[in-house]
C-alpha cells in the first residue's frame, strides 16, 4: 500500500508540473523603440517672465516641463490605478496555475452511535460505539484542456494590463506636457492683457491732457475710458483662465490645487521631437507597432478566443478526477477499545458532464470574441487619425512659426519708425501705442505657434507609442539652450 501511494503522488506532481509547463506562454519581448528625433532643433524661441504672476490662495510653484513629467510618472493617480489592476491580473494568473494543483484537505472527524443499527446481514440490532477519523487527503479535479485555456487567458490578460499600464503611463505624460505648454500660453496671454492695460492707461492719460489743454474732445476721453476697461475686463478673465490652466495640471499631478503653478522662468524653445522627413506611411506603421494600447487590445483579443476554446472544453472535454487520503480509524464499542490503525484510500477516475447551457455560453463567449476583434479595429482607426492629424498640425505650425516671426520683425520695424517719427512731430502718442498693441499681438501669435507645435509634437510622439519621460526630459533640456526669443 505505501509503494501504491507514492506512485500515485508522484503521478500526480508529475502531470500537474507538465500541465503548467506546457500552458504558461513565455514572456513576450518588446521591441526596443527606434529613435526618431532629428540631428538638428530649430533657434526659435519666446522668453517666459512670471515676476508679475501672484499666488492664487497659497503659494507659487515654479516647474518646467521635465519637473512635470517626472512628477506626473510618480504621482498621477491613474498610472497608480492601472499599476493595481497588473497586480490583480497576475493574482488572476497565478490562480489559473495553481489551480491545475491538487488540493490539501486534513480532517478530523469523530462518530458515536447510541441505539438501534442496522448490521451487514439486514438486522437490527442495539449497539453503542464511538469512532475517530483523522487524515490527510489529496484531492484533483480538473478538466484539462480547460484549466490549460484558462492559464493562456489569464496570461494574455495580465500582458494586457502590463501594455494598459504602459499606455496610461504614455497618456499621462502627454497630457501633463500639453497642459503646461497650455499653462506657457495662459502667461503669455496674461502678460500680453497686463501689458494692453499700460497702454489703455497711458492712453487714457493722453487723451486727457489734451482735453484739459484744449486739443481733444470729450468723446475722445470716453472712448479712452471704454478702452481702458474693456482691457481690464480682458486681464481679469486672462488671470483666471491661467489659474484655472494651473488648477488642470494639479489635477493631472495629483498636487495641492490651491498651489499656483507657473512656468519657470527662460525660454521655451520650438522642439522637434519627430523627424518631418518621416513619411506618415511610416509613421502609422509604428503606430500600430508600438503603441501599447493597441497592443494591449490584441492581448485582450487572444485572451476571448482563449476563454471561448476554454468553454468548449469545459463543456465537451472530459473530467480527471484523483484522490488519495491517508488516515486512521479508531473508536470502542461493547466495552472494548481499538487503538487508531493506518488506512489509505485512493481513487482515480474520468467523466464527461454535457449540458444544453455549455451551447450558450458558446455563444457567448464567440460574441465577445467578435466585440474584441472590433475593439481592436476601432482603437487601430483611433491611432491612425491620432497620428494623421498631429502630423498635420505639426506642419501646420511649422510653417506658421517663420511667418508669425516675420509679423513680430514688422510690427517692431513699425513700432521703431512710429517712435522716430514722434519724436521728429509728424505722429501722435496715439499712433505709438497702436503699434505698440500691434507689436503685443504679433508676439502673442508667435507664442500661439510655437506652443502648438511644441504640443503637436508631443500628440505626434505619443500617437505613435514613443513617448516617455525620458523623452520629455530630453527636450526640455534642449529647450533650456535656446537664446532667440520675439
Amino acid at each position: 500500500m505505501t509503494t501504491h501511494s507514492g506512485r500515485l503522488r508522484a503521478w500526480i506532481l508529475f502531470g500537474t508540473g507538465a500541465i503548467a509547463l506546457g500552458c504558461a506562454p513565455p514572456m513576450r519581448p518588446r521591441a526596443p523603440h527606434p529613435s526618431v528625433a532629428p540631428t538638428t532643433q530649430p533657434t526659435a524661441a519666446l522668453a517666459v517672465d512670471v515676476s508679475q504672476i501672484g499666488p492664487m490662495y497659497r503659494e507659487l510653484l515654479a516647474v518646467d516641463l521635465s519637473a512635470v513629467a517626472r512628477v506626473a510618472t510618480a504621482r498621477n493617480l491613474d498610472i497608480q490605478a492601472a499599476r493595481q489592476r497588473v497586480e490583480a491580473s497576475r493574482g488572476r494568473y497565478e490562480s489559473s496555475v495553481e489551480a491545475i494543483f491538487p488540493v490539501i484537505a486534513p480532517s478530523l472527524a469523530y462518530q458515536h452511535l447510541e441505539g438501534v443499527n442496522q448490521a451487514v446481514n439486514g438486522t437490527l440490532i442495539h449497539t453503542t460505539f464511538n469512532t475517530f477519523l483523522p487524515a490527510l487527503a489529496v484531492q484533483w479535479i480538473l478538466n484539462p484542456g480547460r484549466v490549460a485555456y484558462d492559464i493562456i487567458a489569464s496570461k494574455r490578460r495580465m500582458e494586457a494590463a502590463q501594455d494598459e499600464e504602459q499606455g496610461v503611463r504614455l497618456e499621462t505624460a502627454r497630457q501633463a506636457a500639453v497642459q503646461y505648454y497650455e499653462l506657457v500660453l495662459a502667461q503669455a496671454r496674461l502678460g500680453v492683457a497686463r501689458q494692453a492695460v499700460g497702454e489703455a492707461e497711458e492712453f487714457l492719460r493722453i487723451s486727457s491732457v489734451r482735453l484739459r489743454s484744449g486739443n481733444g474732445l470729450p468723446a475722445d476721453e470716453l472712448r479712452a475710458r471704454a478702452a481702458l476697461a474693456s482691457r481690464q475686463q480682458d486681464l481679469a478673465l486672462a488671470l483666471n483662465a491661467f489659474y484655472q490652466t494651473s488648477v488642470l495640471l494639479t489635477t493631472t499631478l495629483h498636487l495641492d490645487p490651491a498651489v499656483t503653478l507657473v512656468p519657470r522662468g527662460g525660454e521655451v524653445a520650438q522642439t522637434t521631437l519627430v523627424r518631418e522627413d518621416l513619411p506618415i506611411d511610416e509613421l502609422l506603421n509604428m503606430a500600430l507597432r508600438f503603441r501599447p494600447d493597441l497592443e494591449a487590445a490584441r492581448g485582450l483579443m487572444k485572451a476571448a478566443d482563449a476563454d471561448r476554446s476554454a468553454i468548449v472544453w469545459g463543456g465537451f472535454g472530459p473530467q480527471v478526477q484523483a484522490g488519495y487520503s491517508v488516515g486512521g480509524i479508531g473508536g470502542n464499542a461493547a466495552g472494548q477499545s481499538f487503538s487508531i490503525h493506518e488506512q489509505q484510500k485512493g481513487y482515480v477516475s474520468t467523466g464527461f458532464a454535457l449540458g444544453l447551457s455549455t451551447f450558450g455560453q458558446v455563444k457567448v463567449a464567440s460574441a465577445s470574441q467578435r466585440l474584441a476583434a472590433l475593439d481592436v479595429q476601432r482603437q487601430v482607426d483611433q491611432a491612425g487619425s491620432a497620428v494623421v492629424a498631429a502630423q498635420q498640425n505639426s506642419a501646420t505650425n511649422a510653417r506658421v512659426i517663420p511667418m508669425a516671426r516675420q509679423q513680430v520683425d514688422a510690427a517692431q520695424e513699425a513700432l521703431r519708425l512710429a517712435e522716430a517719427n514722434l519724436r521728429a512731430g509728424t505722429m501722435l502718442a496715439v499712433d505709438v501705442l497702436q503699434a505698440e498693441d500691434a507689436v503685443d499681438q504679433a508676439r502673442l501669435r508667435y507664442v500661439d505657434a510655437v506652443v502648438h507645435y511644441n504640443q503637436s509634437q508631443v500628440n505626434l510622439l505619443a500617437a505613435v507609442g514613443l513617448l516617455d519621460r525620458d523623452t520629455l526630459s530630453v527636450g526640455a533640456a534642449r529647450r533650456a539652450g535656446a537664446t532667440t526669443r520675439p
